[in-house]
């Protein structure tokens, strides 16, 4: 019995030890797993055309692989089992427009700053407001459950916050005049006026009411598989790369209209 414990007891240490370096894990397979979710264009998505995923997370996870020697493999998650699904091993890092928060950093590591969105606000160009401060004691719309709801209540305290059950009903209520504006992020907000705003324009103002730093997910208890994840994110910083990304898909030449304002650094423990 008892030299039969000790095989188990050596199993299983051989077993865990087998599985404490994911980095390895990863080279020796030859493939990173990126958890992804589909559902965010411009960062990740379907090609209606080639049924092949396609954005900015994507180009990520494809430039880390790369930059780790091995081939990326793309999974598609949920919002709600993202982090779930990279907790059990199914995935080896998340590029899935996860946001920093200090509750989601007691689940999962994040690298440095790959992305940072920024919740704005959006007027009617014809109600002639120029800026934030304006809609003072107005009536705001966001969505239900959304952090701008927050971020409102910080920087617009004495407006009225009007919530709506997604994006695409706020932004309506707002080109209806049911609301004097709306707070989204600033992708949506100019996704949403290049593709319904062409009859009644809108302006996107300044300042942000807040932002969010985003970072790809990796499995607590990997400071390898970090460290190359952050040596890469670097190196492509430092090459151009991630200007090439961000201007391939948000950029001045599309319909997004955007400058990259961040940096590759550590993200803000707040």
């Amino acid at each position: 019995m008892r030299k039969f414990l000790l095989f188990a007891a050596l199993f299983v240490a051989g077993a865990v030890a087998a599985h404490a370096d994911e980095l390895s894990d990863i080279k020796s397979r030859g493939v990173l797993v990126c958890g992804v979710f589909s559902g965010a264009e411009p960062f990740a998505f379907q090609d209606p055309a080639s049924r092949e995923l396609r954005g900015y997370d994507i180009d990520f996870c494809k430039a880390v692989a790369t930059r780790l020697g091995v081939k990326p493999e793309f999974k598609v998650v949920s919002l709600d089992a993202r982090i779930p699904e990279l907790q059990q091993g199914r995935v080896d890092i998340l590029a899935a427009v996860l946001g920093y928060t200090p509750a989601r950093a007691e689940q999962v590591s994040f690298s440095n700053t790959y992305f940072v969105s920024q919740m704005k606000i959006a007027a009617l160009q014809q109600d002639g407001i120029k800026s934030v401060a304006s809609l003072a004691g107005k009536r705001v719309g966001a969505v239900r459950g959304s952090s701008a709801i927050a971020f409102l209540r910080n920087v617009l305290p004495g407006a009225t916050v009007v919530t709506y059950e997604d994006a695409p009903s706020g932004y309506m209520a707002l080109a209806q005049g049911k609301v004097s504006g709306f707070a989204a992020t600033e992708v949506a907000l100019h996704r949403f006026a290049h593709k319904l705003g062409a009859s009644n324009p809108v302006v996107v103002l300044e300042p942000a009411v807040g932002s969010e730093h985003w970072g790809l997910g990796i499995r607590k208890g990997e400071p390898a598989l970090e460290k190359a994840v952050n040596g890469a994110l670097l190196a492509m910083d430092k090459s151009g790369e991630v200007d090439t990304i961000f201007n391939r898909w948000m950029g001045a030449g599309t319909e997004y209209q955007m400058k990259r304002d961040f940096s590759v650094t550590p993200i803000p423990q707040k």
